[in-house]
Parts: structure tokens; sequence; C-alpha cells
């Protein structure tokens, strides 16, 4: 049995103490950093029965996961968590991708990081440079894509005011977001996600 006396403890309380400040001179004002996730090098291994085995990626100071269930979407799991988006879930989460086709039922992913600061959320006709990370993108959107506007999950903007606010044809979205398929034919932009509007 261990048992600490008053003066003990006042000594070891002292001495923790001492040794937090010795960095700082008198002098020296210290800032605090807002600490952000901070991602391993390499995945590890997560298995379970339900989801069997998955190589995932979780920042070292995550404060929080949420365990997907089945049928989810990137969409669903930022509705869960009301002050996250996409894009934050998949810096957490790198594995899901842009697209968020990773996103597996039954494994966990991280929706907290300490220091982390809302933007608000993505709203209908949002416009993002690949420098903001738009998250979930449409997948095939060509690599040289320079801007990105989001259609919510109501549709909206439908993709003939999309083309009329970006001043773009027809052939040249369906070139960028379909790249492998006939540009004439009649397409349209997912719902709750991000098409390529200039390349």
């Amino acid at each position: 049995m261990v048992s600490f006396t008053t003066a003990a403890a006042i000594a070891l309380l002292a001495s923790i103490s001492s040794v937090a400040a010795a960095p700082f001179a008198s002098n020296e004002v210290s800032t605090l950093v807002a600490r952000q996730a901070t991602l391993p090098t390499e995945c590890t291994d997560y298995c379970s029965v339900s989801a069997g085995c998955v190589c995932i990626i979780r920042p070292t100071n995550c404060a929080e996961n949420y365990t997907v269930d089945a049928g989810e979407t990137c969409g669903t799991v930022v509705d869960r968590f009301p002050n996250i988006t996409a894009t934050a879930l998949y810096e957490w989460n790198p594995e899901l991708g842009q697209t968020c086709f990773g996103l597996t039922a039954y494994v966990p992913v991280c929706v907290s990081v300490p220091g982390y600061v809302f933007p608000g959320a993505v709203k209908a006709g949002d416009i993002f440079t690949p420098d903001q990370t738009p998250v979930p993108v449409q997948p095939s959107i060509v690599s040289n894509c320079t801007k990105y506007e989001y259609t919510d999950r109501t549709g909206l903007p439908i993709l003939a005011t999309v083309l009329s606010s970006n001043g773009i044809t027809k052939q040249q979205w369906n070139s960028w977001n379909f790249p492998t398929q006939d540009p004439e034919e009649d397409w349209a932009s997912w719902a709750g996600y991000f098409s390529c509007v200039a390349a």
C-alpha cells in the first residue's frame, strides 16, 4: 500500500511545477498553438467480426470515434456530428478517399480532434479549390480540376444553374466529370457531392 503525507504531496507538486516552468525565461511570452490531427505514417489493422480486417489510419490524438452503421455515407456521419465537415472527416480518416467510397460499415472513424475549429456547414453552390480539399467529390473527375461546386442532397443547384453560373457548357462539364463517357449525353451532378466546374 502506498501512502502520501501532506508534506510529500506538496513536495511532489512543487517539483512538477518547477520542471514545467524551467523551459521559459521569466521575460518570455508563451503562446499556445491549437493542436490539430497528428496522423501516423502507417496504417493499423482494425479487425472485427462484422467488418473483417481493414487497415486504418487515425490521428494519434483523436478525441472521439464513431462506429459506422451499415448503409451510412459521409453525409450521414456529418449529420450525426454537425460540428464537423466531410473534409475534416476525410483528413482524420484518409482511407475514406475524397469520394468517401472508403467508408466501411462497422469500422470506427475519428470524428473529433483537439483544436479543430468548425468552419461552418457546406451549402448548395459553395465553390472550393483543390487547396480546400472538397469532400466528397464525384468519382472520375479529371485530375486537373481547378474549381469544384457543391450540389446539396436535395439536388440544388440544378445542373443548368451550375452551368450558367460558371459560364461553361454541358460538354465541358461532362468532359471534366465523366471523361470516359459521351460528352453529348445528359449526365447529372450527384446530390451531396462536389463536381468539377473548371479545369
